[in-house]
């Protein structure tokens, strides 16, 4: 039985929600860990993360870490027909909350799809070859059609779809590396 992308998405989001919060932790510190050794995030100046929601991968520590190592951090900023562009985030950034529920910055500086060395890609769902199962809303897709640079993805172990999970469709875009925990 083949299950569309919207419900394949409900279950991710739904498994991702009861998953044990510290497990969860465990494995959310053990992927950052990671990410911080990839070359991709090493090489990188300016990364955009995004404001995470409470069932994604918490980017905060994230965020801190790249600030910390003095690197640039810019975020997304939706526009009407599915747009976005990634502002800086600052210590002064004032945030607007969408009718989606998330923190958007209001002011700041834009920085071009050129202008951007590594995006940090959220998902629902990632296949180890860099498929990934998005929030529905086509605006990663949009804008990584015409993004140059590096992609990543973090996958907690229940994110993790098999290569035939999902019917991948001519606009859908993959990431150029998912970071993964071995398996146990």
């Amino acid at each position: 039985m083949t299950y569309s992308k919207s419900e394949l998405r409900q279950a991710y989001i739904a498994r991702l929600q009861q998953l044990d919060v510290n497990t969860r932790l465990r494995e959310e510190k053990a992927l950052a860990s990671k990410l911080y050794d990839q070359p991709e995030w090493m090489g990188a100046k300016v990364i955009a993360l995004t404001l995470s929601q409470s069932f994604e991968i918490d980017t905060a520590p994230l965020i801190l870490h790249a600030r910390h190592e003095g690197r640039t951090v810019v975020v997304p900023r939706t526009f009407p027909h599915r747009q976005m562009e990634f502002v800086e985030l600052r210590e002064n950034t004032t945030f607007e909350e969408t009718t989606f529920g998330i923190l958007e910055p209001q002011d700041g500086r834009v920085f071009g799809p050129d202008k951007i060395d590594l995006m940090v890609v959220p998902g629902v769902a990632f296949t180890p070859d860099g498929h990934r199962l998005g929030f529905g809303g086509g605006y990663y897709d949009r804008y990584l059609s015409k993004y140059p640079g590096k992609t990543i993805s973090l996958a907690l172990p229940t994110q993790l779809a098999p290569a035939d999970e999902w019917e991948n469709e001519a606009h859908d875009q993959r990431v150029d590396h998912v970071v993964m925990l071995p398996e146990k």
